[in-house]
Order: structure tokens, then sequence, then C-alpha cells
């Protein structure tokens, strides 16, 4: 196909779809989803998914990270750490156990059942993050909150895959190379979070007396924490959060606003965060649905998953004193489950640790609570509309 034809029918899509499917509440991320399930491989076939796409995918998907770093705000972050710990954990050890039984259930070996409590235990950085941005949210007590939380989850599951995978690599379990490894990402995290703000500082001043747009340098900031990280063997979207939330320390509420409203907001809403929501869907491939051979362990995690998590989220929100509606609101915020799910289980059948079948429960339950949350919480946000905006 011609690139020019193929940019067009994209840019159309980018678009059209979510406008159109906005007028049926459904949002905008999961408009690109089914977008990219509608015109993928997998569906019509329109458009070849190339190593460019991608690749352009790839960086949304570390672009969108960088952002949701960059807009948390980092005093009421501080405000809120003692919060958004506690709704961390607590809706992160009862969904892992849940998904560490349901494999123990059906048969896995302990590696991949510790896969599967990962999995159960990881939330989506990048679905909570672009629904709550639409909603507008994310300045909110709650959306603080629940994005810091999130935030952490994330951060933690990604890490724990990594350990896991150097546990398997080595065959050895918790040897020397293990606490190696994870004093070099507790060494990174703090290294960035350290070294950019100063680095930044500095480098801001000049390029402003210069005139010299900041945009290129926070650009490289990015690419440099990534590559620096992969090196260690780190996923790059840890570094890309963290690089937000470092480069937020040095920007006034006037360059931050500047900054990611004429700059930022642009080239990452403008193409690459559409794109990595459109090669989501492009990779999703929807006939696994009528494969009917492990129906019930399908069955069994998405319900398993999806009534744990809004338990657990609901629970941990009331008892951090939120009514009802925020807090049923908040614990199917918890439920998608996306990025870190399909990384972990994407590690865990490269390796032999999943079996296929468990490789496709995990896609399946990817596609659902990735599609369906994000369409009911819109809907109920609206409908409840007065609760959130009193916040």
């Amino acid at each position: 196909m011609d690139n020019y034809i193929m940019l067009f029918i994209v840019m159309l899509l980018i678009f059209i779809f979510p406008q159109v499917l906005k007028r049926f509440n459904i949002p905008g991320i999961t408009a690109m989803m089914l977008a990219g399930i509608f015109i993928g491989p997998y569906g019509l076939n329109l458009i070849p998914m190339s190593d460019a796409l991608m690749q352009f995918g790839a960086f949304g998907m570390l672009f969108l990270m960088f952002l949701a770093g960059l807009e948390v705000d980092n005093d009421t972050l501080k405000a809120e750490f003692k919060n958004s710990t506690f709704l961390s954990i607590f809706s992160m050890v009862i969904p892992a156990i849940g998904g560490y039984f349901v494999a123990q259930l059906f048969g896995l070996d302990f590696i991949g059942s510790l896969i599967y409590a990962v999995i159960f235990s990881s939330h989506s950085v990048g679905i909570v993050y672009g629904l709550m941005d639409e909603l507008n949210m994310i300045k909110s007590k709650l959306g603080t909150t629940l994005l810091s939380a999130t935030v952490i989850v994330d951060l933690l599951s990604l890490i724990i895959v990594s350990i896991i995978v150097k546990v398997n690599e080595t065959a050895g379990g918790l040897n020397s190379e293990i606490f190696q490894f994870m004093g070099l990402v507790l060494l990174y995290i703090v290294g960035l979070l350290l070294i950019i703000p100063l680095m930044s500082k500095y480098i801001f001043k000049k390029l402003e007396e210069l005139h010299v747009p900041k945009i290129h340098f926070i650009l490289l900031l990015i690419l440099i924490s990534i590559i620096t990280g992969e090196y260690i063997g780190i996923h790059p979207i840890i570094g890309a959060f963290i690089t937000g939330i470092a480069v937020s320390e040095e920007l006034t509420k006037e360059e931050h606003d500047t900054l990611l409203n004429e700059n930022l907001n642009a080239i990452g809403y403008g193409l690459f965060i559409p794109l990595f929501f459109l090669t989501v869907g492009m990779n999703t491939n929807i006939s696994v649905l009528t494969d009917l051979s492990n129906i019930s362990l399908i069955a069994v995690a998405v319900s398993v998953l999806a009534i744990l998590k809004t338990f657990s989220g609901y629970i941990s929100l009331r008892m951090l004193k939120y009514n009802n509606i925020k807090s049923f609101c908040g614990g199917v915020f918890t439920v998608p489950s996306l990025s870190t799910a399909l990384v972990a289980a994407t590690l865990g059948l490269e390796m032999g640790i999943l079996p296929y079948p468990y490789f496709v429960a995990i896609v399946i339950l990817s596609l659902i609570t990735s599609t369906i949350p994000p369409i009911f919480l819109k809907s109920y946000v609206l409908k409840h509309k007065k609760e959130f905006v009193e916040e």
C-alpha cells in the first residue's frame, strides 16, 4: 500500500471515528482501539501492520506515559501519597491473590501462577489517564489519588515481571544477580528523579536565554531515559513516566501549561497517542473469542478479575472517606488491564512459562477490560456529573 494512502486512512480514522462514537458515549481511546480492530489484519485488513506503524504506536505509548507523569501535580501527589499508596496496595494484593489461585486451579506451575498474579494486579495507566483526561478528572483529588495509585501498581507490576524473567533466566531463585538487578532498578528510578530536575533547571535557563524551544530537549530526555533503562533491562514505560514526573518538578505552572497545551499535547494527541491505541486494536485477534476450548478459564479469569478489582478499589476508597458513587467509580477505574498485562503475558509465552491457552485468555481479558469499563465509566461519570464537578 502507498504510504500516503495509509497515512490518509489513519488520519481520517483519528479525525472521524472518535467523533462518531462519541455520540454513543464511547470514549476516544476505546474508539481508536475499535477502529484498529476494524481496519487491521484481523478485521477488514485495510492497512498492513508495518514495522513503522508499530514503532510509531510504541512511541505513542511512551509519550502517553510521559504526559501522565508530567500531568501529575507533584504537590497534590505528595499530599495524597498516603492515600494513593493505601489504594495501590489494596487494589494490587487482593486481585493478585485471586489471579494466583485462578492459575493454580487451572493447572499452572508456580512461576506461571506468579505471572497471572502480576497480570491480575496490574492496572492500565494509558487507559486511566486517557479517560480521566477526557472526563476532566485528572486535577481532582479523586483523579490524583486514582492516577497515582494506578502508576504505583503498574510500576511495581513491571518491576516484578522483570524480576520473574530474571529468576526464570537464572533458574536459581533469588540469587545475588537478582538482588543486583533490583538495586539497579532502584538506582535508576532515584537517579532520574534527582538528575533530571537538576539538569533541566540549568538547561531550561540556557534555552530561554537563547530563545530555543524546550520541546526538543524534553524529547531527547525521554529517549535517553528509555535507552538507559533498556540497557539495564527495565521496561521503557517506567523511564518515560519517571521522566515526566522529574521534568514537571522544574516547570512553573505557566511553563507547564504552555509546554503541555501548545507543544506536547499537540504532538501526542495529534498523532502518536491515537496511533498507540489504533495499533493495540490492530494487534487484537478477535477470532480468539470463538475459541471455546478454554472458555471456562476465560470466563473465570475475567469474572474474578472484574469482581476483585472493583471490590478492592471500592472498599479502599470507602475507607479513605469517599462516598459510594466515587468509590464505585474508583473501583471500576482499576479494572482495565492492557499494556502491562500484555507485556507480562507475551514474555510468559515467549519464555515457555505460559502455555498458549493461558496467553489467549489474557488477550481476551485485556480486550474486554480495556473496552467495556471505559464505556461504562464515561456514562456513569456523566450521569453523576454533579458529584464529580463539586469535588
